[in-house]
């Protein structure tokens, strides 16, 4: 009896860890589904000014702020072109001349904000030579206005400050705050 106990206690744990070992492979195998390319969240893609891509910022889950300034996404003041590759409906996108990412209307910043309206959004289906767009030809946009082609619409008026006015405003990209739109339950 007592040898027929211990032979139900080793197939029980036996089974047990068959067990548990599938479940742990199973979450293993959910998680490495969550970050592969076609579960992506969608990409900002950033060019120079020979619009030759120098760096990419993933939209996060929730949000974040992509300081340049430091050069651990993309290099500070090289960015004049860019544009979005399966990015999901009612994402933020904001571009700022400043490092902090500051809505403060002062003489030296600018700041522009967009948001997609599609989803996903995706400018590659529009003509290479139009997939991306300058920064600065953002300049003068205002609240509600969508970009041609895009569908992506301009969140508040864009700011521009006075010593800036004059100037190119490409090549002046500094920091990009991205919230992704949270599902409601």
């Amino acid at each position: 009896m007592i040898h027929s106990k211990t032979v139900v206690a080793a197939c029980a744990g036996i089974l047990f860890s068959f067990g548990f070992n599938g479940f742990v492979t199973a979450a293993q195998t959910d998680s490495t589904k969550q970050s592969s390319p076609e579960n992506l969240t969608g990409i900002v893609h950033f060019m120079d000014s020979s619009t030759k891509e120098v760096c990419t910022l993933a939209v996060p889950a929730t949000t974040q702020v992509f300081d340049f300034s430091g050069n651990s996404h993309c290099e500070n003041n090289k960015v004049a072109y860019f544009w979005f590759e399966n990015v999901p409906s009612a994402t933020l996108i904001h571009l700022y001349e400043n490092a902090a990412c500051s809505d403060a209307k002062t003489k030296g910043n600018y700041f522009i904000k967009l948001k997609t309206v599609k989803q996903p959004t995706t400018w590659s289906q529009t003509p290479e030579r139009d997939k991306h767009i300058s920064i600065d030809s953002l300049r003068d946009a205002k609240k509600g206005a969508l970009l041609p082609g895009r569908y992506t619409r301009v969140e508040e008026d864009s700011w521009v400050g006075e010593d800036l006015e004059k100037e190119n405003l490409n090549q002046r990209l500094s920091c990009v705050y991205i919230e992704r739109s949270q599902p409601v339950n």
